[in-house]
């Protein structure tokens, strides 16, 4: 697994720290599945699920990194394409 802390050399558009307002997933497209949270890795290549099963990266790569966002309000953590993310928040 390679871990960024920035997104210098990557196709990464957001940053470790930066909070976020995001679609969770299976939440569709309705206003309330927009959640907020933290990103706290971003991953660029290929990375099984974690032990707890709760986290598969898929096809992470430099060019289409995935995003561990940690929820604001339960605290669990997810990885999410970009395509999921709205933008960053105050």
């Amino acid at each position: 697994m390679t871990k960024q802390t920035s997104a210098d050399d990557t196709n990464a558009t957001y940053e470790i720290g930066d909070h976020v307002q995001y679609q969770a997933v299976g939440g569709g497209n309705v206003p309330n599945s927009t959640t907020q949270g933290e990103v706290t890795e971003v991953i660029t290549d290929k990375e099984s699920a974690d032990k707890s099963g709760v986290r598969n990266t898929g096809n992470a790569s430099s060019d289409d990194p995935r995003y561990v966002i940690r929820n604001d309000k339960t605290g669990k953590e997810t990885a999410y394409k970009e395509k999921n993310i709205e933008g960053t928040t105050e």
